[in-house]
C-alpha cells in the first residue's frame, strides 16, 4: 500500500512538473486588431467635416489605439492586412 501511495505521489509531482515545463515552452499568440484609418478619413471627408473635426477624429483614433496597446494588443492599419476576420477590426466611436 505504501508503494502505491508513493507511486501516486511521484506521478502527481511528475505530471505537475511536466505541465509546468510544457506551459513555459508554449508561446502565447499575439493579439492583433486592425483599424481602417483610410475608411475613417474618407467618411469624414465626404461628410464635409472641418479641420477641427479631423483633429477630433485623429484624437479618437489615437485614444482607441492607445487603450488597446495598453492591454497588450498590437494595432495595425488595414492597408497592411491581406485578410482578417470581421471581429479583428476596431471601431472608433
Amino acid at each position: 500500500m505504501e508503494k502505491s501511495i508513493l507511486v501516486a505521489i511521484l506521478g502527481i509531482i511528475g505530471g505537475t512538473a511536466g505541465g509546468y515545463f510544457a506551459a513555459g515552452q508554449t508561446s502565447v499568440p499575439a493579439q492583433i486588431m486592425v483599424i481602417d484609418i483610410q475608411s475613417l478619413i474618407k467618411q469624414a471627408a465626404t461628410s464635409g467635416q472641418t479641420e477641427a473635426d479631423a483633429r477630433a477624429l485623429t484624437s479618437r483614433i489615437k485614444a482607441t489605439t492607445t487603450k488597446l496597446v495598453s492591454q497588450g494588443i498590437i494595432v495595425i492599419d488595414s492597408q497592411a492586412v491581406v485578410d482578417a476576420p470581421e471581429e479583428a477590426y476596431v471601431t472608433v466611436e
